[in-house]
């Protein structure tokens, strides 16, 4: 069986655009002290320690929680110990420390080392958040339809990405789609634009307050769908598993795309570079 991991440059040279390439590059130099910190607030405060926070509070007054909890849900106790969130943790801290390590010296092994371990964090994360969620569904029934179909979904995601990364290999399928491509391009007025709009929408909740109140009842209304919206979250794995494998060949090739796209070695590896 030919493993995706071995292909030759040739096989994935179509692979690798040139906007994934430099935007690779741009993660990386943006990637600063302040950024750092900032990432590990979010990423090991709230992401990790946070929310397991959350998660034994909630564990805690299941008999006293204004909307019914069930008090016997099996939930309870998966992933109660707390060395879960130090495993998440040292995946965030792999992140940081190898990106500044390699950053200006070797950018495209830093994206590398970056945006793999992140990938692994973010399946964690996203195993947890899923049992934080079926805490506040009350019905039994419920949350094992859930549970049944949050592992279809990462079944599916494991093969379907498995193959995806063959056809980019050894298949006919290696240009990402134009759709992507053209994210890729504007992710940054993208980003300020979902910023934007998240700050009028907070905006008009300190305005108007009776939206305080809408969104409660909403929340409410949706509690018993929550998981279901982490399963079909979980599918974003198909894109971060898709960029995995492009940054691994990235790195693996690195001189060799450097050539093809006629970009500087300065450029392309850093400022301190010493190749």
């Amino acid at each position: 069986m030919k493993s995706v991991f071995n292909g030759s440059f040739s096989q994935v040279e179509e692979t690798v655009s040139e906007s994934f390439a430099k935007n690779s590059i741009n993660t990386i130099k943006g990637f600063n002290l302040l950024k750092a910190f900032i990432f590990m607030i979010f990423c090991i405060g709230l992401a990790s320690y946070a929310l397991y926070g959350a998660s034994i509070y909630i564990s805690n007054i299941m008999n006293q929680a204004t909307i019914p909890l069930d008090q016997n849900n099996e939930f309870i106790t998966i992933f109660d110990n707390i060395w879960y969130m130090h495993i998440q943790s040292i995946l965030i801290l792999t992140v940081v420390i190898g990106t500044l390590v390699y950053r200006k010296k070797d950018n495209i092994k830093s994206f590398f080392v970056y945006n793999t371990f992140l990938t692994i964090f973010l399946l964690l994360f996203m195993i947890f958040f899923f049992k934080v969620m079926q805490l506040l569904v009350y019905s039994s029934s419920l949350r094992l339809i859930y549970t049944g179909l949050f592992m279809i979904s990462y079944l599916y995601i494991f093969v379907k990405s498995y193959q995806k990364a063959k056809k980019m290999v050894y298949g006919t399928k290696k240009k990402r789609s134009s759709l992507i491509e053209w994210f890729s391009r504007n992710r940054k007025n993208i980003t300020s634009f979902l910023i934007g709009v998240g700050g009028l929408y907070y905006l008009s909740k300190v305005i108007f307050m009776e939206a305080n109140d809408l969104e409660t009842r909403i929340i409410g209304s949706l509690i018993d769908f929550l998981p279901l919206i982490v399963c079909f979250a979980s599918f974003s794995f198909l894109y971060f598993n898709s960029v995995a494998i492009r940054s691994y060949y990235l790195y693996k090739y690195s001189e060799q795309f450097r050539q093809k796209f006629g970009v500087d070695k300065k450029e392309w590896y850093g400022e301190k570079y010493q190749g």
